[in-house]
């Protein structure tokens, strides 16, 4: 033991030697930093989606320690192997380093696939709360989980539907958590008074706050049948959800 202490010390540690050392605590932060990949947790599993995920592409602004965090939104399995999320949420025209990655639930293991194409997206590409936002995604293989049914009518003013939601954990940015909220279907007509007649372009809910990471949350009805997608949203004392009707590349 003796002779291992005076080897060790027999070597000068130097600034860089102590970054690469894994137990040291600057080491172990970095490596947390860099490599730590974004997993997602039902809040519940017996009320989980099985056909609802986390969508990651790669980021595109530096955060307070420099880091470059990745872009994660919220998407839906909408065919075996095919995602629609929000548009807003592609950071690049290809998606080869993007991947959606699906929770356990209770009938379900928790699945990862890559992106490998952007099969369609809303073609307008202004950045806009008012503006129709999707985008479809094919993923490298078929999944072996329930996707949703879609059914394309607007849903009507009063109507209490769900919204499911990745969002990311306030301190730990690499957890995220997948969980349903009761939201209200609102008519465009309070919007139109303070936005003017562009606002019939998207839909509207109330009682619904939309945080980081909820962008493409899908919208299901009672019989869980997806009607739309949230695409942005307020501050979560207002709870406006705002969103876009289902694309009609899906019904083909």
């Amino acid at each position: 033991l003796s002779t291992l202490a005076a080897s060790q010390a027999a070597v000068p540690r130097t600034e860089r030697d102590a970054i690469r050392d894994p137990r040291e605590p600057r080491s172990a932060l970095r490596t947390l930093l860099t490599e730590a990949r974004p997993e997602v947790r039902c809040a519940d599993a017996t009320r989980c989606p099985p056909s609802v995920g986390l969508v990651v592409f790669p980021g595109r602004e530096p955060d307070l320690t420099g880091r470059i965090p990745p872009v994660r939104c919220t998407g839906t399995l909408v065919a075996p192997d095919r995602v629609l999320t929000a548009s807003h949420c592609l950071t690049t025209p290809r998606c080869d380093d993007a991947w959606v990655a699906f929770p356990a639930t209770t009938d379900h293991e928790a699945a990862v696939a890559r992106c490998v194409r952007v099969l369609a997206q809303d073609p307008d590409t202004q950045d806009g709360v008012l503006l129709q936002d999707w985008a479809l995604l094919l993923l490298e293989r078929p999944l072996p989980r329930p996707f949703a049914t879609l059914a394309s009518e607007a849903v009507r003013e009063g109507t209490i539907v769900t919204v499911a939601s990745v969002t990311p954990h306030p301190i730990y940015g690499s957890q995220h958590q997948l969980e349903a909220r009761l939201c209200r279907a609102e008519t465009s007509e309070a919007a139109e008074a303070r936005l003017g007649a562009e606002a019939r372009r998207v839909g509207w809910l109330s009682g619904c706050p939309i945080e980081p990471g909820n962008s493409g949350s899908p919208v299901l009805d009672a019989e869980g049948r997806l009607r739309a997608l949230v695409h942005a949203g307020s501050h979560p004392v207002f709870g406006i959800g705002v969103t876009t009707a289902l694309p009609e590349r899906l019904g083909r």
